[in-house]
Order: structure tokens, then sequence, then C-alpha cells
């Protein structure tokens, strides 16, 4: 287990349940606050690119969702803009979350690597 991922994933989830218990369509300041804080936390806990974009493109259409109206322009034939942009939301932080998956399986194969190449050179 790495602290930085667990960290990472303890905010993802925070995060995913922010999304799923608000709603969104109107000016939502404290929903919106928090999105920024733990999306902000989630960011800082690991350094890795790919997390730091995701977690930015949440942020943005987070801004539209708690908004008076910018949810409006995201609104779609068969689905209004808010539930658009908690899809969309939940798609980004899933793929954060898929990402976290990668940077542990990539740490943990190099870590095999080092111990099997240590091993060698006893």
């Amino acid at each position: 287990m790495y602290r930085d991922v667990e960290n990472a994933r303890k905010h993802y989830l925070a995060l995913r349940d922010l999304i799923v218990h608000r709603r969104g369509g109107w000016r939502d300041e404290d929903a919106l606050a928090k999105l920024w804080d733990m999306s902000r936390k989630a960011a800082a806990a690991v350094d890795d690119i790919d997390c730091k974009s995701l977690l930015s493109q949440s942020t943005t259409y987070g801004a539209d969702l708690f908004s008076e109206s910018g949810h409006l322009k995201w609104s779609r034939t068969q689905m209004s803009g808010t539930d658009f942009l908690r899809l969309q939301i939940l798609r980004e932080l899933d793929a954060f979350h898929a990402r976290l998956f990668q940077l542990e399986v990539a740490r943990n194969a190099a870590a095999r690597r080092a111990a099997k190449n240590a091993a060698f050179k006893m």
C-alpha cells in the first residue's frame, strides 16, 4: 500500500459522494468550495500530471454544475445540463481512480524488479 495513493483514494470517495448527493442546478457555494478543496487535496496527494488534469476538468464542470445558470448550456435533448455535468464529473473521477490503480501497479512492478535485481546481485 502506498500512503499517497490511499490518501488520494480517500478524497476520490469523498468527491464521488459529493457529486452523487448534490444535484446542482443552483448556486451552491458550499458544494463548489468542497469540490475545489477535495480536488486540490486529491491532486496534491499524488505527484502525477494525469491525475491533476482529470481533477482539474472535474472542477471546471463543477463550476457550471453548482452555478445559477452555467449548467443550462450543457442541456441535451434527453438530459438536463445538471445530469450531464454530474455524469461528466463522475466519469473524470472514475478515470482518476483508474489512474491511481495504474500508478499502484507500476510501483509494485518496479519494486518487484528492484527486489529481483537485488537478489541477483547477492
